[in-house]
């Protein structure tokens, strides 16, 4: 399903799509993400032709058009969107063994380890665990507080990976800080 908005940025997003905004500029001045964005505008356009029904959610969309390309390991359609992105990983080589990745999981892992090594990454672990700290409060109060899972919270803590816009905004007015974006933190970090 799209995630739900509220009735004023639905109508908003209706009234500046009929005026010929693409998607992403209605996403920025409506302050959602591209992926809300195009649920309530293009997508409801899309109609899935094994159901005759719009597609509910980017997701479905993306698995029916993972399910209709052909898997060239095994010349067979991939039987979903995992399946394909598994493939993908798998095509991908990894800089410190030279060797292709395993596993999506393995590529993932390595993908959150450059993360980490990112100066915003760094930045916002630590502004994370200091206002945790102050506030007295654990990561599972975050999650609560931001809308997401723990596994997100988690990720945004050790630094692994880094919220979109909505939810770092959603991140800072819970920890209490002074920061809208994350160019904030890294000028006032220096």
């Amino acid at each position: 399903m799209v995630r739900k908005i509220s009735d004023k940025k639905t109508q908003l997003i209706q009234k500046l799509y009929g005026e010929g905004l693409d998607v992403a500029e209605i996403a920025r001045i409506v302050n959602v993400s591209y992926s809300t964005a195009y649920g309530y505008t293009k997508l409801k356009q899309r109609i899935n032709p094994e159901t005759g029904q719009a597609f509910e959610s980017i997701s479905q969309l993306m698995d029916y058009q993972a399910r209709h390309r052909i898997n060239p390991e095994t010349k067979k359609a991939f039987a979903s969107r995992s399946q394909l992105m598994d493939y993908r990983a798998r095509q991908r080589i990894n800089p410190e063994t030279g060797q292709a990745f395993e596993s999506r999981s393995q590529y993932q892992e390595h993908l959150y380890k450059q993360g980490q090594k990112r100066l915003e990454n760094k930045k916002l672990s630590s502004l994370i665990k200091r206002g945790l700290e102050e506030l007295k409060k654990n990561q599972s109060w975050l999650a609560r507080k931001m809308g997401v899972s723990r596994e997100s919270a988690s990720m945004y803590t050790r630094g692994k990976s880094i919220p979109n816009k909505e939810r770092l905004e959603r991140l800072f007015s819970a920890l209490d800080v002074p920061y809208r974006t994350l160019e904030d933190l890294l000028e006032n970090s220096h």
